[in-house]
Order: C-alpha cells, then sequence, then structure tokens
C-alpha cells in the first residue's frame, strides 16, 4: 500500500518506524509505518508514484520535524544469486540510523 509524502507530513508523531530500503546504484525507497497500522506503506508523490532517494540523508531529510523515533536501514543482498548460487530467501542486512530529526547533515 502506498501513502502521499503530504499525508505522512500530516502524521506528526504518529509515525512508529521510517524504514529506508536500499537497492543497487544508489536507489533508496522510504517505507513508514504508522502507529495505528500494521504494515509498512510505501512514500509517494502526489502522482502515486512511489518516490526514489539518491542516499539514506536525502531520504530521511524530507522526514525531519515528525518526531520519528524509530529509523532503520534495509537492505537485501543479491550477491548469491550474482555469483551462482542458490538465491534461497535470506535475511535482509537490517541497520539503526540516526532518526531524521537527530541527523545533523
Amino acid at each position: 500500500m502506498k501513502i502521499s509524502l503530504e499525508e505522512v507530513k500530516k502524521q506528526i508523531g504518529q509515525i512508529e518506524q521510517l524504514v529506508v530500503r536500499a537497492f543497487e546504484s544508489s536507489m533508496y525507497l522510504v517505507q513508514v509505518k504508522l502507529k495505528k497500522g500494521e504494515e509498512l506503506l510505501n512514500v509517494c508523490d502526489d502522482k502515486g508514484t512511489i518516490m526514489r532517494f539518491n542516499s539514506q540523508l536525502d531520504a530521511k531529510f524530507q522526514f525531519k520535524g515528525l518526531g520519528i523515533t524509530d529509523t532503520a536501514l534495509v537492505h537485501e543482498s543479491p550477491y548469491n544469486e550474482m555469483i551462482g548460487m542458490p538465491g534461497g530467501k535470506m535475511e535482509p542486512l537490517q541497520v539503526k540510523l540516526a532518526n531524521p530529526d537527530d541527523d545533523y547533515s
């Protein structure tokens, strides 16, 4: 499911988690989990297109001032498949990041 960036900005204090998903070629997508919901929502623009960012700092900048207290970077690696080994399901790398309001960059 999707949620617009404008709608996210109206949810001050209601965002349980901000998830920055890293993909190859410096592409990052952002998902949010609202306190009143169960699922992660893809953040999109006003036309409904999922937003794409060039860095985790660029992605977090849009969410400054929203009181987010849990931010994570998630990266799923296709490495095994790239070297000819069976793909299978591997747990993605998940790393805690500084929250947008705490990031000084």
